[in-house]
């Protein structure tokens, strides 16, 4: 099933977010009454699920075709979201091994395998697992978190490939909210942001150039910007602050957050070719690391115009009239006729 308002969208995201915060808080219902192994399951399969439906929010809040604008609020109120949870989406439990700087588990297997049926936990894992959602003989649209390797790597490698296109946005307020996540995952997996912001582009001559985006591009010192900013903001003093406050709540920390960013933006303007040569590549990664996840819901228009194709070929299919090669022929020539004015029909009920 797919959503095509942007409300039932918002509030799935709020929804599994606030499922997988009450299974990470301490004194919450489900931290009292279940056990470690248990716990880290369900935080394991929330956090995979939260991290799909955060990607897929982002991706819907964009045009999905000529028809479909997108939703600039969509995308501010997903950006938001995924900024204060951030911690919570790239949890990688103990059991699966510690995970170091570079987000890599440490410690040897898969790490990642489900319980043994007939275990005390398995039940408790196919509850909150994608893999039962699925039956054998369908392939699943998303991969099961049994299926992702270093889970919390191939969601940051997505989220950044949306982030490019957020960094782009008309609107300021969008762009400021897509660094703000920038700064946190360059603080966070700063490892995995260096290898990705770091890479070999082959040129049409057949050379290789390495592009640095991070120790000499403008992430890098993004980064040592935000720092700074925050140092700034610990040791100002109160009167100072209050100060600021009496010039007018209107705009102020706006025009504070443009100043931050400007030189970001600034020298993301005059490098777009390089910037996108390497987001060109991450783009790739994520749809290896995450196979799928590009992969939306037909939009009304697209789904009943293959239903009624399909609804189409059944007809053609079906007439047993005549089944000689003359009779083949006619009714090759009376489907083609068919769907040619239907979809002359839909392109005149999209023009109106």
């Amino acid at each position: 099933a797919g959503f095509f308002t942007s409300e039932p969208v918002l509030e799935a995201v709020k929804i599994v977010l606030s499922t997988l915060s009450s299974l990470t808080a301490s004194g919450t219902y489900a931290s009292r009454t279940l056990g470690n192994a248990e716990q880290n399951m369900l935080v394991a399969d929330c956090a995979h699920l939260a991290r799909l439906t955060c990607l897929t929010a982002l991706q819907r809040s964009r045009p999905m075709g000529p028809y479909d604008e997108g939703d600039d609020d969509l995308k501010m109120a997903v950006l938001d979201a995924v900024s204060r949870n951030l911690r919570q989406l790239l949890l990688t439990p103990a059991s699966f091994g510690a995970v170091s700087s570079s987000g890599k588990r440490q410690g040897g297997g898969s790490g990642l395998l489900p319980p043994a049926p007939g275990s005390r936990v398995f039940p408790l894992w196919q509850s909150a697992s994608l893999a039962r959602c699925c039956p054998p003989s369908v392939a699943c649209t998303y991969p099961d978190l049994t299926a992702v390797d270093e889970p919390d790597r191939a969601f940051v490698v997505a989220l950044m490939a949306e982030i490019h296109i957020m960094l782009l946005d008309k609107r300021r307020d969008i762009r400021e909210q897509a660094v703000v996540i920038v700064v946190a995952l360059l603080q966070q997996r700063r490892g995995i942001m260096s290898e990705l912001l770091i890479t070999d582009i082959s040129r049409g001559d057949g050379r290789t150039e390495t592009v640095d985006l991070m120790n000499r591009g403008g992430f890098g010192a993004l980064l040592v910007a935000h720092e700074a900013a925050t140092i700034a903001e610990n040791i100002s003093t109160v009167p100072r602050r209050r100060s600021l406050s009496r010039r007018g709540s209107s705009g102020s920390g706006s025009s504070g957050g443009k100043m931050k960013y400007a030189s970001f933006f600034e020298w993301l303007d005059r490098n777009q070719a390089q910037v996108a040569s390497v987001f060109h590549g991450i783009h790739i990664q994520a749809s290896r690391l995450l196979p799928g996840i590009d992969v939306g819901a037909s939009s009304p228009e697209e789904a009943i115009e293959n239903e009624q194709k399909v609804m189409l070929l059944k007809l053609t299919s079906q007439d047993s009239s005549d089944r000689t090669i003359l009779g083949g022929l006619e009714r090759a020539e009376l489907a083609q006729r068919s769907h040619d004015k239907t979809a002359e029909s839909h392109a005149l009920w999209k023009r109106q």
